[in-house]
């Protein structure tokens, strides 16, 4: 028996769920409750007094105790090492970004639902940096999945979806100025076009080693759906597109509007791809949904107000 920090642990009619740091970076999901009856589901996880499920419903039995709530920090449970499950988890926020530019000019292009100001954006980046976020690309996190192995404390991965013109002018400039990494997804048809970058500002930015490219279809298509032909076209010319241009491997692919079904699933896997990132909200990732990763998408709010 040893002993697990709970990370962050809440309470729901009578049950005690939370987070347990295993080692470095390793953590799982528990539950354990005063005597009660019935169970509670919350969409990935379906837990009964006592146990925990984990997604493959393997079970790990906790010890009995009172209940924990978010102020007993300090609490901790016995699990036995034998009973800890195959399934391996990070816990990472993914922070989903798009347009990042000054208020007043997204409200004149009709931009407000996908903007966050850019004075904002500074702000939030200062703040990770001030609360001892490290920033990791995209490839960092799914090697870290794929074999197993321990992050930085505290990573973060900062994610900016379709390339827009705005990416660069002011979030460019703000990423640079915190020494921070980020990552963009690029629908490569688009790169050119009035309002989105132009291959010389995406080169730019992944030459000053603080941007990593990675695919998002050619067309910022919804794949789910559309024919196995379609969904290659797709992924396949983003990312040799990528490649040519940037003279550097694309193994990651952010689904556009989160549309994907097991065929997109599939084809990605046999084209070679290492991660996928969904829009399923969720600070908490696994190598069993390596190919559906979880993202926050970021408001004009502080982030502490997300969680972090």
């Amino acid at each position: 028996m040893s002993m697990r920090k709970i990370l962050y642990s809440w309470t729901v009619t009578g049950f005690a769920f939370g987070y347990i740091l295993l080692t470095a970076g390793i953590i799982v999901l528990f539950s354990h409750a005063t005597p009660v009856k019935g169970s509670y589901n919350n969409g990935y996880y379906s837990m009964t007094p006592g146990i925990i499920f984990s997604r493959n419903n393997t079970k790990i039995i906790s010890s009995a105790s009172p209940q924990v709530h978010e102020s007993d920090s300090n609490y901790q449970i016995n699990i036995p090492q034998s009973k800890l499950n195959s399934e391996y988890c990070l816990y990472v926020p993914v922070l989903m970004y798009h347009h990042i530019q000054p208020y007043n000019l997204a409200k004149e292009r009709g931009q407000t639902s996908l903007t966050v100001d850019s004075v904002i954006f500074d702000q939030q980046m200062a703040y990770l940096v001030s609360q001892g976020y490290v920033s990791i690309s995209a490839d960092e996190l799914a090697n870290a999945l794929k074999t197993h192995s321990a992050l930085p404390a505290k990573p973060v991965v900062i994610t900016m979806d379709d390339g827009y013109k705005d990416n660069f002018e002011y979030a460019f400039p703000i990423i640079q100025k915190y020494g921070l990494i980020a990552n963009i997804m690029i629908p490569t048809g688009l790169i050119e076009n009035f309002g989105w970058l132009n291959w010389n500002d995406l080169k730019t930015m992944v030459n000053s080693g603080r941007f990593y490219a990675y695919d998002h279809t050619w067309s910022h298509a919804a794949l789910a759906g559309v024919s196995n032909d379609k969904i290659e076209t797709e992924i396949m010319m983003a990312k040799q597109q990528l490649e040519d241009h940037l003279g550097k491997p694309v193994s990651i692919f952010a689904y556009p509007y989160g549309s994907k079904d097991s065929r997109v699933i599939s084809a990605l896997i046999g084209d070679g791809f290492s991660a996928a990132f969904s829009t399923i909200p969720g600070k908490i990732q696994c190598d069993s949904f390596i190919m559906t990763l979880h993202r926050t998408r970021i408001g004009n709010g502080a982030l502490a107000s997300y969680g972090l």
